[in-house]
């Protein structure tokens, strides 16, 4: 294991390259800190390497990748492996053809990889097999971090700040001498008194082409981030394009697929449409413009507790139960089943319009990046929109995902898979 009262390790020379001064470590950020209000777009975000750009950096044995609040980091090679987040940027670092760089993670068991099964060719690790950077009580494991000695931490500093209760001074000491962060909170919008490491001051919110355009700076694949930039837009495009107008759309309520009066104090409502533009833990709901069931009963937050005569108050055409994906295999029981179980058990369930014509379906998880992005809101979009996108074949409570048939598919498996795996 490195000591922590040790000088320079190996990572100060390989991955922070000429960023070592006078027998200390710059922390890997160089150059102005971008702002919410000038930030638009992967181009004013990312730093692109083209192919002559990759030629350049290698005679000059350093290139550079920028991502807030961290900043730019400049690197000697390309990281041999990572530590991931909660399933997001695995998903990312899947689709760049990264996977097998991941070493351990800090919530392992919310990667969702089942969709990777549909893709020919692509693979990943299985999350189970990943070790985990915190203790049961979300703390931060740091001296198993030393002895692990990753490359890169894919994860936004404040979160182990806000999240995991580390100091500023713990953040800095494993940003110079374990590993540079290199990540940023956009799931959903940050909470009032985000830390804002490292400077203080706010900074902006990432879509998922711009993460993409910045990890394939990473990881030197930027032809590959392109590509896939440019397929999962086309995707995206075709598939808002084809959404029905207001009038056409069931009401849905979007629910949490473990919660429920048996578990906890009720059922947990979402509001489909909270977050900002570019946050992506809802983002199938806001592509596929969810008509939501219980607009207004928030009271400003971004979800509420409700029991069964709240439910049938309102009484949508639809449920979708969020995190389904996750909870079917949750601490060894199928959280998911055991949810739908209850509300057609009821005899006040039994009364929901949504159970009585069988409208429960399996939701997605937050944690998506490109590719589960896409297989979610095509799954989203034949949940809701059946005569326009075709029906969804699978049941809420079946163990695996159902296979769509190719002529039904709206996007295309072959080519998304052969931009994962550059064929």
């Amino acid at each position: 294991m490195a000591d922590e009262a040790d000088g320079l390790t190996r990572r100060d020379y390989v991955t922070y390259g000429g960023a070592v001064i006078g027998g200390g470590l710059l922390a890997g950020c160089s150059g102005d800190r971008g702002s919410e209000s000038t930030t638009t777009d992967a181009a004013d975000t990312t730093t692109t390497t083209t192919e002559a750009e990759t030629q350049t950096t290698t005679e000059e044995s350093t290139y550079s990748a920028t991502m807030e609040p961290v900043g730019t980091l400049e690197l000697e090679s390309v990281p041999e492996n990572f530590v991931g987040g909660w399933g997001f940027t695995a998903d990312v670092m899947t689709a760049l053809g990264q996977s097998d760089k991941i070493v351990a993670a800090e919530g392992p068991e919310f990667w969702f990889t089942g969709f990777y099964d549909k893709l020919p060719g692509v693979s990943a690790p299985d999350p189970d097999s990943l070790d985990r950077v915190l203790t049961e009580d979300w703390s931060v494991r740091k001296e198993f971090l030393y002895e692990l000695d990753p490359d890169l931490l894919a994860s936004d500093p404040n979160r182990y700040i806000s999240y995991y209760g580390s100091d500023e001074s713990e953040v800095e000491e494993i940003h110079d001498n374990i590993a540079p962060f290199f990540g940023n909170v956009s799931r959903r919008q940050r909470g009032e008194g985000w830390p804002n490491w490292p400077d203080g001051e706010s900074y902006p919110y990432y879509s998922i082409p711009e993460f993409v355009s910045s990890y394939g700076d990473v990881f030197q694949v930027s032809d590959r981030a392109t590509a896939l930039n440019e397929f999962y837009r086309t995707a995206m495009d075709e598939m808002r394009s084809r959404v029905p107008s207001q009038s056409d759309k069931p009401t849905v309520g979007v629910l949490n697929a473990r919660n429920n009066p048996e578990t906890a104090d009720g059922f947990t409502v979402y509001n489909p449409h909270t977050g900002l533009e570019k946050t992506y833990g809802k983002k199938q709901y806001r592509d596929m413009e969810v008509r939501d069931a219980f607009e207004g009963e928030y009271g400003g937050q971004s979800s509420v507790t409700l029991g069964y005569e709240g439910l049938l108050e309102v009484d949508p055409d639809i449920i979708v139960l969020h995190f389904a994906v996750n909870y079917r295999d949750w601490k060894g029981k199928d959280a998911t089943q055991a949810t739908v179980e209850e509300l057609r058990s009821s005899s006040l369930g039994q009364e929901l319009t949504a159970v009585q014509e069988d409208n429960l379906y399996i939701g997605g998880t937050p944690y998506q990046g490109p590719i589960i992005n896409l297989f979610q809101t095509e799954m989203l979009g034949k949940q809701l929109y059946p005569d326009e996108f075709g029906e969804w074949p699978g049941d809420v409570t079946d163990d695996t995902l159902p296979d769509i048939p190719a002529d039904e598919q709206l996007f295309d498996r072959e080519e998304l898979a052969g931009i994962v795996t550059g064929n």
